[in-house]
């Protein structure tokens, strides 16, 4: 019988890792996931405007208020399963946020998210980022016109100090590090 219980628990002891690294991956899925319905959203939204939906609009709405019209601001799409802060942002208790606009300013306000902008200012919407796993409670990330890695305000919350990154073009993918370049709409 201890022979038994040796053989189980040397068998868990091997799985229990690999359980722990499935669920992550699972729960970068599932955030690269939400962040494509966020996109699916900011394509309607530009359908019905003209325009990416501006990261700030006034002092009681932004982006993701500016979608409710799709996605509930209650939703859970807002929120990284991998954020464990949960933060409800600063002007609505309701919204808990774990995404933020690209906000960074390189090429003027007609290619800045910060001020909605116009798709056919995006001169390479598959290598742009539009949003992606923000500090928790804030609405946005990078901003300004000096880059630096890490990026301000982006939260490296997945398995090796990665994030989830939606871009123009709709498509989401992961990554560790990122160049100017992929901040800049105006490039």
């Amino acid at each position: 019988m201890l022979v038994t219980l040796a053989i189980v628990a040397a068998l868990g002891g091997m799985l229990l890792p690999a359980l722990s690294r499935a669920r992550a991956r699972g729960k970068q899925a599932a955030c690269a996931s939400n962040l494509c319905q966020i996109g699916i959203a900011a394509k309607l939204y530009i359908n019905d405007y003209g325009v990416y939906p501006p990261a700030w609009v006034s002092s009681e709405a932004r982006w993701m208020d500016l979608l409710k019209g799709v996605i509930s601001k209650k939703s859970e799409v807002f929120l990284c399963p991998s954020d464990t802060q949960r933060l409800a942002v600063a002007w609505d208790p309701e919204i808990h946020l774990s995404y933020g606009l690209n906000c960074f300013n390189f090429g003027g306000n007609a290619t800045c998210f910060w001020y909605g902008v116009r798709p056919e200012n995006v001169r390479r919407p598959s290598a742009t980022i539009f949003a992606a796993d923000c500090t928790p409670g804030k609405y946005y990330c990078g901003g300004g016109g000096v880059f630096a890695e890490p990026v301000v305000d982006v939260a490296y919350r997945h398995t090796g100090k990665m994030f989830c990154a939606l871009f123009c073009d709709g498509h989401a993918e992961t990554r560790s590090r990122t160049t100017r370049d992929d901040w800049d709409a105006s490039r």
